[in-house]
């Protein structure tokens, strides 16, 4: 799996922490030690569980911005088209990132539990049992994304000692969810609700909540309503919505009661802070964004996937959220210059003008307490419809807060109409957060969703890279294994469907 066993362990170390955060990538570690050496003490654990999270700082581009462009809620002008049209091949730089960085942090999980049976002390059962409990809820987040990909992936679990560990046959879809549950299950029971912000315990770490939140996602995405809903359940009160949608991303209240688990920024230099404010919406620039919302007025113009199923179009008159999603600010139409200034839409929703230009030190949200609501909502219906019950509470809450009227059963009068109204919020809610994508396929309907766009352009969707879910039974599409991997594991099997 990986090129070069001796690289990897020394990035592992020599990376930990020198992106100097001010919450949880702290302390850094003193000058260049062995790995073994490093790792022998409680302070040196906590820079390995620091070095977990490492991963996560590039996510927005690597992760979240190539999935919002292969929903129907993005596209893209560029020629960037690989994700928005479904042209991908097993070289395809973000496929072999998403891997590679995903492996990283699993690799260092493995590694930092290994450790820890070697320490006879800890300054309390607390710190222990936090350590041991981020490395295994870190672990399920990685292989969460990977299995949502690729399918089936190689299942490492024990420190990598030599290349021969590394080498490991893809695992089963149905194995992955198992190791995944058990590994947020423990994760549940071993970390602590919050953080006394004392070393190794900031606040911005994973908390059992975190991890309640993340199995019921799980839960959700394996269509195990039962158990998504219980796992919600044990989130719910224990969180709030903000009374500001914008808040939730202008870092005024970052790690707060409206969020579960955020990307941790929040240094003075380019290393330490996202570029999504001016990759999305530089108004600045006079155009040029990277990725552009969806809209239907733009009548398939543009190169990409621009219309059919707008998600400008998705917004209700009098949604608080849609002016925070979107902006025009009163720009030139760049890919239409026919149409008046102000007609072309940004995704505004991260748009910074504290800091410096092309950086932002707000924190990006990963799972957000709406989401929780939401899970548990849909989990509820698809166990039973009840009219005006639990489930309408929920599913409300966010639209009451967005300043829509609440709905009832004259509206949602049986299952399928409340089951269309959830996913439309949830849609609405998390816009630009990577979430639609795989709602789009884990719901079955990618490919139909997704060719509505594509007929503008007179394309198909490739249907040969679609599998049967052996959970859900559902239509489920599969991203290439990284080409690199067969040829640095003789053992990993056979390339997904429609990609050799």
């Amino acid at each position: 799996m990986m090129k070069n066993i001796k690289l990897i362990l020394l990035a592992f170390f020599s990376t930990l922490c020198i992106i100097g955060c001010e919450d949880i990538l702290e302390p850094t570690p003193q000058g260049q030690v062995s790995l073994d050496a490093l790792l022998s003490t409680e302070s040196g654990l906590i820079t390995g569980v620091n070095g977990i999270y490492q991963p996560l700082l590039n996510f927005q581009g690597y992760f979240v911005h190539p999935f919002d462009m292969a929903s129907d809620d993005g596209w893209t002008w560029r020629k960037e088209t690989e994700p928005d049209l479904y042209n991908l091949d097993q070289t395809f730089p973000q496929i072999e990132n998403i891997w590679s960085n995903h492996y990283t942090g699993i690799t260092r999980a493995n590694t930092v539990l290994f450790h820890m049976a070697s320490i006879d002390e800890f300054s309390s059962e607390q710190m222990k049992n936090a350590i041991e409990g981020q490395a295994k809820f870190l672990r399920a987040f990685y292989y969460f994304n990977l299995v949502r990909i690729y399918g089936g992936v190689p299942l490492i679990l024990e420190r990598i000692g030599s290349r021969e560990d590394s080498e490991q046959p893809r695992a089963t879809i149905s194995q992955v969810y198992t190791q995944i549950k058990a590994d947020l299950t423990d994760a549940i029971q071993l970390l602590p609700t919050s953080y006394t912000g004392t070393t190794g315990m900031e606040k911005g770490r994973s908390t059992s909540y975190t991890a309640s939140a993340l199995k019921a996602m799980v839960h959700l995405e394996l269509e195990e309503w039962g158990e998504a809903a219980s796992a919600a359940n044990a989130v719910i009160g224990n969180g709030s919505l903000l009374p500001s949608y914008a808040d939730n991303f202008n870092g005024s209240n970052e790690n707060g009661p409206g969020s579960l688990f955020e990307i941790q920024w929040g240094g003075a230099i380019g290393a330490t802070t996202g570029g999504v404010s001016n990759s999305y919406a530089p108004p600045d620039l006079n155009g040029g964004a990277a990725l552009l919302p969806s809209d239907d007025n733009m009548n398939g113009e543009g190169g990409g996937l621009s219309s059919g199923n707008g998600i400008v179009q998705m917004f209700d008159p009098g949604d608080l959220r849609r002016d925070v999603v979107f902006a025009d600010y009163g720009l030139v139409n760049f890919i239409d210059p026919s149409r008046p200034d102000g007609s072309l839409m940004y995704i505004h929703k991260y748009y910074n003008t504290v800091d410096t230009r092309g950086q932002s030190t707000w924190n990006f949200p990963l799972i957000r307490y709406a989401e929780v609501l939401l899970i548990r909502a849909e989990a509820l219906n698809e166990q039973g419809y009840v009219a005006d019950g639990e489930a309408f509470d929920l599913l409300n809450e966010t639209r009451i807060n967005a300043g829509l009227t609440a709905f009832t059963s004259a509206d949602l009068a049986n299952q399928g109409a409340f089951r269309s109204a959830v996913a439309d919020e949830r849609r609405k809610e998390l816009a630009f957060e990577g979430k639609r994508y795989f709602d789009l396929n884990r719901r079955g309907i990618l490919a139909t969703t997704v060719q509505a766009q594509m007929d503008f352009l007179s394309l198909t969707f490739p249907t040969n890279r679609l599998i049967t879910h052996p959970i859900t039974g559902k239509s489920y599409y599969l991203h290439p294994i990284p080409l690199v991997e067969f040829l640095n594991n003789a053992r990993i099997g056979e390339q997904n469907s429609g990609y050799n």
